[in-house]
């Protein structure tokens, strides 16, 4: 089956309008000017007109969706997951535990490994590549919406049944904690990103932990220690250490809630683009609307929540603990991301399109095969409007969503 896909591309290095994306199989074979790749042997012509064609959203960090949840450990809650974020231009996305019991843990990753190979399907929604596992080795001090209940200090053999899963592409964990360092030479030596999260890490807790393989930063500004202060003297903390080292790259919720427009631009400005992608924290919430819900054995209120001196006024639905202490992470899909992203955050479209692509890519070092437009890479494709809708999601080839 050879499709043409014809639109405003970006690929995301270059913009081509109109542009045309030739797709054989599971993956792109041409890109290049409309009027030239006409002149090839298709059996489909989608034409888009002015709409947006880019290639598919990476999600790196998602918990949930559509009322499911990765912990619930079933391939039918990973298939809903899958097609709801689908239908927010997700094509590729990585679930994400919570702090739990490890046996717990244990289920949710062997069935994240059956559904890392499951044929793609126009029913089966956003490639599933691999498990975040985001807990319990965190400190207690900066748990946030993490079950304190299971929290620990890491342990090797527990790693050891954790890998054996093949689910693991990455682990949040907080450096500082006794164990971590070893846990990270390990798992950094397998392929495994190694992340700082829920840690309360001063700055040379932070740069110790990039000597034995830490590379990420986990939700910059949520679980994280800031600056404080110690007999008159200030102590960074992991926020400053996250802005301040090259070597370390971040994400951001930028669900309009999480982080005021002067922040997202204050992490943009000190990073740089190339350093920080967009994620969704996605609970089972994210598709849905306002409720009551459960995130790792917490209760959770989803509502329409707005603080009066906020920045600017946030959009769409928050979730937060039922103290509303805490939020609880998003109930927002990738193409929300991205909208704030531009309009928030003031980041040209082109730009931002990186941060949700090419950037998450290479953070999980996927970056040959996903992220961006180019022959040989996997057909993974979003195609969206100036409003920020989607009109379609392709997946290794196959239209997974598109709308009516």
């Amino acid at each position: 089956m050879r499709r043409l896909l014809i639109g405003r591309v970006l690929t995301p290095y270059r913009s081509l309008s109109p542009g045309a994306v030739l797709v054989e199989g599971r993956k792109i074979v041409a890109v290049g000017k409309a009027e030239d790749l006409y002149k090839e042997a298709v059996d489909e012509v989608i034409d888009f007109s002015s709409a947006f064609v880019s290639p598919g959203f990476i999600d790196i960090h998602l918990h949930g969706g559509g009322g499911k949840d990765t912990m619930d450990a079933s391939l039918d809650a990973l298939r809903v997951i899958a097609w709801t974020h689908a239908k927010g231009g997700t094509t590729s996305f990585y679930p994400t535990t919570l702090t739990a019991s490890l046996e717990h843990i244990e289920e949710a990753l062997k069935v994240v490994r059956l559904a890392m190979e499951l044929e793609i399907s126009e029913e089966s929604g956003a490639r599933v590549l691999g498990a975040h596992v985001e807990g319990p080795y965190f400190n207690e001090a900066q748990a946030g919406a993490q079950n304190p209940r299971y929290l620990k200090t890491p342990d090797e053999d527990e790693i050891d049944r954790l890998l054996k899963t093949g689910a693991m592409k990455r682990i949040s964990l907080a450096p500082e904690l006794p164990g971590s360092l070893e846990v990270s030479r390990k798992l950094s030596k397998l392929g495994v990103v190694v992340s700082i999260g829920h840690s309360n890490a001063l700055i040379q807790d932070v740069v110790k932990s990039l000597e034995y393989g830490f590379s990420h930063v986990t939700h910059i500004y949520s679980g994280m220690s800031l600056m404080r202060r110690e007999r008159s003297y200030r102590l960074p903390g992991v926020l400053e250490a996250t802005l301040l080292l090259d070597e370390l790259t971040t994400e951001m919720i930028a669900d309009g809630h999480h982080l005021p427009p002067s922040l997202m631009r204050l992490v943009l400005k000190t990073k740089g683009i190339e350093r920080v992608c967009g994620i969704t924290d996605a609970m089972s919430a994210a598709g849905l609307g306002p409720g009551e819900y459960e995130l790792g054995g917490l209760k959770v209120i989803v509502e329409n929540d707005v603080v009066e001196d906020y920045e600017i006024r946030p959009t769409g639905y928050v979730a937060k603990l039922s103290n509303k202490e805490a939020f609880a992470g998003s109930v927002a899909l990738m193409i929300d991301i991205l909208r704030n992203i531009v309009e928030l955050a003031q980041v040209p479209l082109q730009e931002g399109i990186k941060m949700v692509t090419t950037v998450p890519a290479r953070i999980m070092n996927i970056e040959h095969e996903r992220g961006r437009i180019a022959p040989g890479y996997f057909a993974d494709v979003t195609v969206f409007n100036e409003e920020f809708e989607i009109l379609l999601t392709m997946v290794e080839g196959v239209i997974v969503y598109r709308s009516s």
